[in-house]
């Protein structure tokens, strides 16, 4: 009745996953290494996980010390070397940062297969609170039928004072009642104890802002790497100074979430590889017994209830206190009012004999065993995976976004600032139509530049407009006109010098 030999049920085993980060070594502040075994209240144990948690933030203040250096040694330089186009600058941003927004991706799938891991947690420990609250029910029910009983049991004893056997049954009926309630308060499932409720509670209003959190810091990495696409696309300076700004932010999210997660994953994977350990360590005798706690982890199939005895001897004294009515009840046929109390007292103790028969059900080990293997492959193998999904890909888009920086500042230098449109006189007869005037960058280097370059050497050799448009007549076509209207065919010898 009492032994699971042939109950088929679940074994919790260790993920590989587990193994491997329970395989990092461990060191303490003193650089001295310390054993793996899951201890958090340990303050050297509290130093390794903070040793691990260190590794991306040197990584990140080592990242910053190297911007510093490079735009430093950027801005110092002199500009003056030749641009050379930024496609291959450009293609080398665009694939870095598909990739990174690959990597937010993974980041989020790690998201939600890390809360799914977690609200099963919360989910079996609510299950488990439900059986133990249906074995704390199913005691307090029994005791509640016993100590009813007792009531009938001495008015029955006070109307057969006049039959001394009838009374000693009565008073041995009494004695089995007492001993059965006293025992029955020996089983050890105490809800103040062990509220998993609570824990289930917590658990998910915690991980409620965690998911919430991360999901909005997955988002600006999304952002970043958008922002990133479209700088490359469009050939945009501005938006690739904007993508390296968001991404200069990015990079305390993406190392110090790295920091957080790998630590938390080391010490998930110490807790994973021995979780009863630490569970056996940490459970009060005075909460549960070791002996009722080793039960219902292990759940061995030769495995023997705890509770056999008490329940044994439950019953015992149940058919014994039933012996013992029907005793009294034969001893009293002359006295017809005790007939009611009887029944009455015969009903209590049969709904006492049939709550043991639901009790032996409930305090089998498959039923939590089962629970407690759900929590431990909800924390150790889906919320753990997730987590090292979520460890992968902030470091990974923290060195994508640096790489990403370091080549955006090179390409935004060469792709230059667009060129500006000025503003001319429409009515100046010197220059070409408003339709044939451009950008000043882009106007071809015709006669202005030409007149520009030679003016100053060779004088007015050069008539300062090649177009179709005929310049204002020279001051000596003016004198030459004047003069010949005054001495006919009679030039002027100065014209001759000045123009060809």
């Amino acid at each position: 009745m009492f032994e699971a030999a042939n109950m088929v049920t679940r074994n919790y085993t260790v993920s590989t996953l587990a193994k491997w980060f329970n395989s990092f070594p461990h060191y303490n502040l003193q650089f001295l290494r310390i054993n793996n075994t899951f201890s958090p209240e340990d303050s050297d144990y509290q130093e390794s996980l903070g040793f691990w948690a260190a590794v991306p933030a040197a990584w990140l203040t080592v990242t910053l010390f190297f911007f510093l250096v490079f735009f430093c040694a950027r801005c110092c330089s002199n500009g003056t070397a030749r641009k050379h186009p930024a496609y291959c600058l450009r293609w080398t941003i665009g694939i870095l940062s598909l990739i990174a927004l690959t990597g937010v991706a993974i980041g989020l799938y790690g998201n939600v297969e890390a809360d799914g891991g977690v609200h099963d947690f919360a989910t079996a420990a609510e299950k488990a609170n439900k059986t133990i609250m249906g074995v704390e029910t199913q005691v307090n029910g029994m005791n509640r039928d016993l100590t009813g009983a007792m009531t009938p049991l001495v008015r029955l004893r006070d109307l057969v004072t006049n039959l001394p056997l009838a009374g000693k049954a009565i008073n041995d009926t009494i004695i089995e009642v007492e001993n059965l309630i006293k025992e029955l308060r020996t089983i050890p499932f105490d809800k103040e104890g062990v509220n998993l409720q609570l824990v289930a509670d917590d658990t998910r209003f915690y991980e409620y802002y965690r998911f919430l959190g991360t999901i909005l810091l997955l988002v600006l990495e999304l952002v970043v790497g958008l922002v990133a696409l479209c700088g490359v696309g469009r050939g945009s300076r501005c938006l690739l100074i904007f993508m390296t700004c968001l991404a200069f932010l990015c990079l305390f999210v993406c190392f110090g979430g790295g920091a957080l997660y790998l630590a938390a994953g080391v010490g998930a994977g110490d807790f994973c590889v021995s979780p009863s350990t630490y569970i056996k360590d940490q459970v009060k005798d005075d909460v549960i017994p070791k002996a009722v706690l080793e039960y219902y982890i292990n759940c061995y199939p030769a495995a023997v209830n705890p509770f056999s005895q008490t329940i044994s001897q439950g019953r015992r004294r149940i058919i014994q206190a039933n012996d013992l009515l029907r005793e009294v009840e034969g001893l009293t046929t002359n006295l017809p009012e005790t007939k009611e109390i009887i029944t009455e007292i015969g009903g209590q103790l049969n709904a006492t004999e049939t709550s043991f028969d639901d009790l032996v059900v409930l305090v089998q080990c498959p039923t939590l065993h089962e629970e407690y293997v759900d929590a431990l492959n909800a924390v150790c193998y889906d919320a753990l995976e997730g987590m090292a999904y979520m460890l992968v890909s902030s470091l990974a888009v923290g060195l994508l976004f640096t790489v990403s920086m370091v080549l955006a500042s090179l390409a935004w230098q060469r792709l230059g600032r667009r060129k500006q449109y000025i503003e001319i006189d429409e009515e100046d007869p010197f220059l070409p139509p408003s339709g044939m005037t451009p950008a000043m960058g882009r106007t071809s280097q015709g006669p202005l530049d030409h007149y520009l370059r030679y003016s100053g050497d060779r004088g007015e050799r050069e008539p300062l407009l090649r177009d179709n448009r005929t310049p204002p007549p020279s001051y000596t076509y003016a004198v030459r006109d004047r003069g010949a209207g005054v001495q006919g065919s009679q030039q002027d010898p100065t014209v001759e010098k000045r123009h060809w």
